[in-house]
């Protein structure tokens, strides 16, 4: 029988409770993908990690799952895995090893107390989405306000433009058809901070209350079209599922976005299998 540990941490957020918990599993060597699929369906979680010896000259190797997919990148399953590791050494940069190369974490700390991580994410590929914006505002239910883009960076982003998210009353089934890994709702920004809002039901998630890797994207989306100027924008997301989460993008012409937060360490355990 081989015990598994694991770590449960609430990520882009400092309140326990709040945020979007992750399952962190340290020690994931030599386990199969059948039973880290496995695994992540019985936490059921939006996504559950688990950390292996690194192959390629990083930290570690991370490997990401959803209850029904393992996926090569996304935001809160690399900054909630950091701070697992960040709070058990003085570490100060860590390279993860994904689907999507490389992904550097630069680590927060404030006379030695971890404060926040801060992840370079993969340059965003983006478009237009090409779909019919009517049928695409019926299924939000809420009508867009501006053209939706689509947006790649390991996993597919439709970008939403709404007047206000929780106006949204969105048809699970009818969002499906879009065929997008998540489908990210956001209001024009208010000075420095603005509203989001995430669906996925191509894999099994009504709502996620903080998305780091759509966060990203849509930073660089509103940068190039002119919505905001280079520098942070602060992303609030989770407030309807009472698991509010706060989201910072750095972003700046020419660079990849910069998404970091703070996490809150909640629970840990273990598996016997």
């Amino acid at each position: 029988m081989r015990s598994l540990r694991y770590v449960i941490v609430d990520v882009f957020t400092t309140t326990p409770l709040e945020g979007n918990p992750l399952a962190v599993f340290t020690g994931g060597d030599g386990l199969s993908d059948a039973t880290m699929q496995a695994l992540a369906r019985e936490t059921n979680l939006s996504e559950t990690t688990f950390l292996q010896r690194a192959e390629a000259g990083g930290t570690a190797r991370l490997r990401i799952f959803t209850p029904t997919e393992e996926l090569p990148f996304a935001g809160h399953p690399v900054l909630g895995s950091a701070w697992v590791i960040a709070r058990a050494t003085p570490i100060h940069t860590i390279g993860f090893e994904t689907g999507m190369g490389l992904i550097p974490v630069e680590i927060e700390r404030e006379g030695g107390t971890l404060i926040g991580a801060r992840m370079t994410q993969p340059d965003p590929l983006i478009g237009p989405a090409d779909v019919d914006v009517e049928a695409l505002g019926r299924a939000l239910g809420t009508p867009l306000i501006g053209e939706p883009m689509r947006a790649a960076n390991g996993i597919t982003h439709l970008l939403c433009p709404v007047a206000d998210v929780s106006a949204a009353k969105p048809n699970m089934s009818a969002l499906a058809e879009f065929e997008a890994h998540t489908i990210y709702t956001w209001s024009p920004p208010q000075g420095d901070e603005m509203r989001t809002r995430m669906f996925s039901p191509l894999d099994g998630i009504n709502e996620d209350p903080a998305t780091g890797s759509a966060a990203g994207a849509l930073g660089v989306h509103l940068l190039e079209s002119g919505v905001i100027e280079p520098g942070r924008v602060y992303m609030r997301q989770g407030v309807e599922m009472l698991r509010p989460s706060l989201i910072e993008v750095d972003v700046a012409p020419g660079e990849a976005p910069r998404v970091g937060g703070s996490c809150a360490v909640v629970a840990r355990g273990e598996f016997q299998l």
